[in-house]
């Protein structure tokens, strides 16, 4: 059993591709945690890397002898008015000349 610390905007996704090279070992990582897949995990949080997972030992060479380390998980991000013919109405929000 591992224990890995959590990097800024990392998710469950990029700690299962960077450590075991298959993404499908985030559902055991996040259950292994008491935590959901989908859930935001907060930097410097230890967790622990169940040994029971299927390891795709090309994938995990590639992220090791670049040393990637994958921080895909985007939050708190400003959010963008939605605009166009969709959401607008005529005498609303939408001129016609």
């Amino acid at each position: 059993m591992a224990i890995i610390t959590v990097l800024h905007n990392q998710s469950f996704q990029d700690i299962a591709i960077e450590k075991t090279g298959n993404v499908l070992n985030a559902f055991s990582i996040a259950v292994a945690n008491g935590y959901a897949v989908s859930d935001f995990l907060e930097p410097g949080t230890d967790l622990i890397l169940p040994e029971e997972m299927e390891i795709d030992v090309d994938v995990l060479n590639y992220y090791a002898s670049k040393h990637l380390q994958p921080a895909t998980a985007l939050r708190d991000q400003k959010v963008i008015e939605k605009r166009g013919i969709g959401i607008m109405k005529i005498g609303s929000n939408f001129k016609v000349d």
